[in-house]
This record gives structure tokens, sequence and C-alpha cells, in this order.
């Protein structure tokens, strides 16, 4: 067992000293990785960065809490920050190599996948878990504002495919560079059918929206459709 461990952990190490990240599926990283788990960034500890186990899938291990040294993480290719929520693939001693899938939890949608390949996860802290949860799936941003799907009647323009959608529908963030944008078209829009407290737009790219009156106009004209 112990050879097949040392085994193991060569093989995932050698990924990161390629110049290009070989394409493996997720059954594959998560047999080769020690533990795998939900974490919520809690605070800075001198050097090292305390985060919170919110939910596990493997790792017998590690505790609630777990602390990363800071220039192991904080790099090009992965950052920590305190206050924010990631799922980690990590061996014990090792840094974060750059080719798992470690992310942002915000850009991470393989959860579901991850649940049917070990069904005896654990969710170490319900309302932690609660918590990330309702943040990624109802809080989004848009002209300097936070919003709460749930507390406000919206409407939503996906940009990409020129029509309104539901807010579950819509597409998914994907990395840092290329996250969902949200843009404020008009408030207080009220039609035969429905008011709405806020229009917006949406699009999943590395560059702004230029918002002009022509593509406003076709947006809101879309409501009344």
């Amino acid at each position: 067992m112990r050879k097949a461990l040392i085994y193991l952990l060569i093989f995932y190490t050698s990924i990161s000293v390629k110049a290009q990240c070989e394409s493996i599926t997720l059954k594959q990283e998560f047999e080769m990785t020690q533990n795998i788990a939900i974490v919520h960034a809690k605070k800075i500890q001198g050097d090292s960065i305390l985060v919170e186990v919110a939910k596990k899938w493997k790792g017998d291990s590690i505790g609630n809490f777990v602390k990363f040294e800071r220039k192991e993480f904080n790099s090009e290719y992965f950052r920590l920050d305190t206050g924010k929520s990631y799922i980690l693939f990590w061996f014990n001693g090792l840094s974060i190599d750059r080719c798992s899938r470690s992310s942002n939890f915000r850009y991470a949608h393989f959860e579901y996948e991850l649940d049917l390949l070990y069904s005896k996860y654990k969710v170490e802290n319900v309302l932690l878990y609660d918590s990330i949860q309702y943040q990624k799936n109802n809080i989004f941003q848009a002209g300097g504002q936070t919003f709460d799907v749930k507390k406000g009647k919206y409407a939503f323009y996906d940009i990409q495919t020129g029509s309104l959608k539901s807010f579950k529908d819509l597409p998914k963030d994907l990395s840092y560079r290329s996250k969902r944008r949200f843009y404020i078209i008009d408030k207080n829009v009220e039609t035969a059918k429905h008011k709405y407290d806020v229009v917006f737009a949406l699009v999943v790219d590395q560059k702004a929206l230029n918002i002009t009156r022509g593509l406003k106009k076709k947006i809101l004209s879309s409501l009344y459709k």
C-alpha cells in the first residue's frame, strides 16, 4: 500500500513539471488524489492561510481545519484569498498542482459527478456548506452592486443566445478570466404581464460588454414578446 501511494505521489507530481498538462478524467484524478474537499478560506496566520473544510470526498487524515503555506498556493496559476470558497485536490505536504481541477468553487461545476464517484462523502459543516452553495447559486454582482436572485424580480438577457433566460439556465462561470459579467440595462420595467425590479444583460467573456443604445433597445423589446 505504501509503495502504491508513493508511486501515485510521483506520478501526480510529475504532471506539474511538464510544459503542458495531460488530459485526465475526473475519475482518474479522483483515484490518484489524497485529499478532495470544498473549503472556505478563513484567515491568514503568519505565512499560512487557514481554511475550513465544508465538505470532503477524500481526506481521512485531515481535520475540519487545514493550514497551507501561502507561498505554495499564491502563484500565477492559483491563489487562495480569505473569504472565498474553493474545491481543492491535493496531497499532504505538497502544493496544488496547476494541472489539477482545484479552483474557486464558483468556477467548478463537477460536484455532482464527484458525488457519483464517491457517495460516502461527508459534509463537515452544514451551515457553512449551505452558505457556500447559496452564494454560488443565488448571489451575483452588477454595476458595483450585489444582488440576490431570491430577493427581487429580475429579468436576464443572455447575449450569446440573444434570448431571455431564468437565472438557473444562464451560462456558468468558467474561470477567473472567462466569467459571467452582468450589466444593468434598466430598472422598474413593467410590461402587460410582468414587472421587473431590474433588467440585466449577461455575457461570459474576458472583455467588458459595450452597452449601446441599439443593444439596450433590443433587450428591452424582448420583454414584450
